[in-house]
């Protein structure tokens, strides 16, 4: 696949995703997670019409389960610390810790006027995140993907080859 094909790929995945048709209200309950494709692919919650979070997985359902708890996904964890940092008794959560129960309903509350869109993809996942992440700098996105080297990698679209997208 050379360049100009790998962009056009991506450049159409990119309208799936933004496309508001696609969009499904985020409900934060597990049987809402076990509603969500099993397949691998790549998945954005919106706010307000704006891109806020990009991620990709090899299980669509078990990483959209994982934002029920915000030890487990770090969208959850990065709202609480972009938004409620400055609300008295804050505490940052983490992998093995929540926010205190106040900052942890707010959390809720948000994401729950999120918009979900996903499509499953089996390879190309990466490279496709790391193309919203640099266009677009969803505000929950921590930061860029670090490559093996454990160096930031500036991916850009004609880098890498893109498999055809399953469109659903």
């Amino acid at each position: 696949m050379n360049s100009a094909t790998a962009l056009n790929e991506f450049q159409r995945i990119e309208r799936f995703l933004f496309d508001p048709a696609n969009w499904k209200p985020v409900l934060l309950t597990r049987e809402w997670a076990k509603l969500q494709p099993e397949d691998a692919g790549v998945y954005m919650l919106f706010e307000n019409g704006k891109p806020v979070y990009v991620g990709e997985s090899g299980s669509i359902s078990g990483r959209v389960s994982d934002m029920l708890d915000s030890r487990h996904h770090s969208v959850r964890r990065s709202l609480g610390e972009m938004r409620f940092s400055m609300i008295t008794d804050y505490v940052k959560a983490s992998s093995k810790s929540k926010h205190p129960e106040h900052i942890e309903t707010l959390i809720v509350q948000i994401m729950q006027s999120f918009k979900l869109s996903v499509l499953p993809i089996k390879i190309g996942r990466k490279e496709f995140e790391e193309y919203v992440f640099e266009k677009h700098n969803p505000e929950l996105n921590r930061k860029a993907k670090r490559g093996s080297s454990g160096q930031t990698q500036n991916l850009r679209p004609e880098q890498h080859m893109l498999p055809e997208a399953r469109m659903r």
